[in-house]
């Protein structure tokens, strides 16, 4: 087996979509930061779980498509396998060794969660190797939205919170669709762009389903939803701390109704950006 340049695993990792994952854990961390002292050595391996996790969907999806030939003419960015640059075979023995170093880091949380994680942690795993590909694929049957909001949102907002904690709570749940649904404009960016493709393909998005008008008025809506689910969590004072979300998420549904096509993969980073920020608004009003 020839040996794969770095710079190809880094790509086919998807850099500029790893702030989704990052997002949800900083968030969590405030949250608990109120009801304990942060112990940091826990979060900061919820941080890097939480990536590493995201990074095995990623090459679980170069791989899946890549070899059904969904990537062939993509308008989104080069894909590994699908362009010869990462062979299948390589691919698929990089998913095993990620996939096991991932699920080795994730044990290690046990220490302060206890074994109850351990389902959840399996969960999680599974559901980035499932999303993609295996018989029933999460993103080919309009079920991706789903996973987003459910693995980029609440899973890890809750998990960490109650990591540092021992607790879990309407609010911290609620906190975690917040983020899942901000989270998931990156899918939406992702899946408009490709409708056509992915319609020839017969893979099933809700853009597919519902059509892209449709879709983009779910974009537009998803930071305002966010934004109210956290005034029913505490008051309307948080408005003032979530202003510059509220503005950037402006500029950013701008540049959507505007672009077309490739033009589309600029707004995966931004839209991923779009998660940071609101998880960082958060924490400025918690601490």
């Amino acid at each position: 087996m020839s040996k794969v340049s770095f710079k190809y695993w880094i790509k086919a990792a998807r850099p500029k979509t790893l702030l989704v994952s990052l997002a949800p854990v900083i968030m969590s961390v405030a949250f608990a930061s109120i009801f304990v002292k942060i112990n940091w050595l826990p979060a900061t391996i919820c941080l890097v779980f939480a990536v590493m996790a995201q990074i095995l969907s990623n090459f679980v999806n170069d791989y899946a498509d890549g070899i059904k030939g969904a990537d062939n003419e993509r308008l989104g960015p080069q894909r590994m396998v699908a362009s010869g640059l990462i062979s299948p075979s390589q691919m698929r023995y990089g998913i095993i060794v990620w996939g096991i170093l991932t699920f080795l880091l994730g044990c290690t949380l046990l220490y302060w969660g206890g074994w109850i994680l351990l389902p959840f942690g399996v969960a999680i795993l599974l559901c980035a190797l499932a999303y993609s590909d295996g018989p029933f694929p999460l993103s080919r049957h309009a079920l991706g939205d789903v996973a987003v909001v459910l693995f980029y949102g609440i899973a890890p907002v809750v998990l960490t919170f109650f990591i540092q904690t021992g607790l879990v709570n309407k609010q911290i749940i609620i906190a975690g669709t917040a983020i899942g649904i901000v989270a998931n404009n990156l899918l939406i960016v992702n899946n408009y762009r490709d409708a056509e493709q992915d319609a020839e393909n017969g893979k099933k998005t809700t853009v597919t389903i519902f059509g892209k008008r449709f879709m983009q008025g779910v974009y537009f809506l998803n930071p305002i939803i966010a934004v109210v689910l956290m005034c029913l969590i505490f008051n309307t004072t948080i408005l003032l701390y979530l202003i510059p979300f509220l503005i950037y998420s402006i500029f950013v549904d701008i540049k959507f109704s505007k672009s077309k096509g490739m033009a589309l993969n600029k707004l995966i980073g931004m839209a991923s950006l779009e998660a940071i920020i609101f998880a960082l608004s958060i924490t400025l009003y918690l601490i």
